[in-house]
């Protein structure tokens, strides 16, 4: 494989800043051993964004994006299953608490099915609607969570304190949800763990297994989203395949990120508490292993340059102040980053930043405003 490079396993954002965020102490790493993070991954990535890079941005973004596909093994995964058409199974619709709620299963790879909710506003059966993915992090039940599939009451109570039924929200403002399982992170797309070798982590597992055979976790994942996406706008029933979004906090966020970088039927594209460099400055990591994409640092570029693969399109970023598993320093040099390059293409409004008070969750009051001016359900 290539130079190891490990990425993180969740994050958070707010504006530009408000405020002074306090600092966090993440990276009391030893003088040697900040020495040896400086000279192994310390230095620009190969295909860094630069104004000057020959063919102009549009050829930087062909380069950077077959490049990321590369790296996270998209092609591999490609010849792996060449032949193999993903099918979709849905089962019987029914009403629940103001809309249609649907469970369905794609069968992304020959014996992989990856099951997802779909929720629809009532009153929507003629109509052409706006779509939006929701993609959850570390949570072995996110998808249902999402969907407000809840196991009991205090489940459903702890869900709606912190806002984190995103699918729930956008079919009540007129979305079409779509809220898939995320491989290797829900339970029920989960690779076990026997004997406990990684660490009873299944992400990690998946990881493990990924990297053994020229694939990646994340890789894995965009797949899975890919296909889903394929089969939302040639075949989902009232979906608008020029008005499709996608959103995830966490380990959702980063996928998200991913995603929108090289698919560009995605719209509009919110990572909350996941958009940031991949290591601070000193060498600390924060991202989970199963984000790990080797060699990425090195051979193509650091986070915020991947996540510029979006422009022209919107991206709507979110960190909390509170956020634990991020460093504001970090945060606010990446985000600084972005700013940079989406200003170079005179759309600096379609980047848009927002420190918030709390810690690692959605801020809906960020992004439903920014996901509506470009998706439109009200149309």
């Amino acid at each position: 494989m290539r130079n190891l490079l490990a990425v993180v396993c969740m994050l958070s954002f707010a504006p530009f800043v408000v405020g002074d965020p306090p600092s966090q102490a993440f990276d009391s790493f030893s003088s040697p051993e900040r020495a040896y993070f400086k000279r192994v991954h310390g230095q620009l990535g190969a295909l860094a964004y630069t104004p000057k890079y020959p063919g102009g941005f549009e050829a930087w973004q062909g380069a950077a994006r077959a490049k990321l596909k590369e790296l996270i093994g998209i092609d591999r995964i490609a010849a792996q299953v060449s032949g193999h058409q993903p099918v979709v199974h849905l089962e019987q619709e029914k009403l629940v608490a103001g809309y249609r709620q649907q469970l369905a299963r794609i069968a992304t790879e020959p014996g992989v099915s990856i099951p997802f909710w779909i929720l629809r506003p009532l009153g929507s059966e003629h109509k052409k609607l706006p779509v939006v993915i929701c993609a959850h992090g570390h949570d072995a039940d996110g998808w249902n969570t999402y969907a407000g599939v809840y196991e009991d009451k205090q489940h459903q109570a702890s869900t709606e304190k912190k806002q984190g039924d995103p699918g729930v929200q956008a079919v009540r403002q007129g979305y079409i949800a779509i809220v898939p399982a995320t491989r290797g992170l829900a339970a029920s797309t989960s690779i076990s763990d026997p004997n406990g070798r990684h660490g009873n982590r299944t992400c990690r597992a998946q990881l493990m297994h990924c990297l053994l055979a020229g694939r990646t976790a994340i890789g894995e994942r965009v797949w899975d989203t890919t296909c889903l996406l394929d089969w939302i706008v040639s075949d989902l029933s009232g979906a608008d395949a020029d008005r499709v979004g996608m959103l995830g906090n966490s380990g959702g966020g980063v996928l998200t990120v991913y995603v929108a970088a090289l698919d560009e039927r995605i719209a509009v594209a919110h990572p909350s508490c996941s958009l940031t460099s991949f290591a601070s400055e000193a060498g600390y990591i924060f991202h989970c292993d199963c984000c790990m994409v080797p060699g990425i640092k090195t051979e193509l570029a650091d986070m915020p340059d991947i996540a510029a693969l979006a422009i022209p399109r919107k991206l709507v970023v979110v960190h909390g102040l509170k956020d634990g598993l991020h460093s504001t320093a970090t945060v606010n040099q990446a985000m600084a980053r972005l700013k940079y390059i989406f200003s170079q293409h005179s759309i600096p409004d379609n980047f848009v930043f927002r420190w918030q008070p709390d810690g690692h969750r959605f801020y809906p009051s960020v992004f439903w405003p920014v996901l509506k001016t470009v998706l439109r359900p009200d149309r």
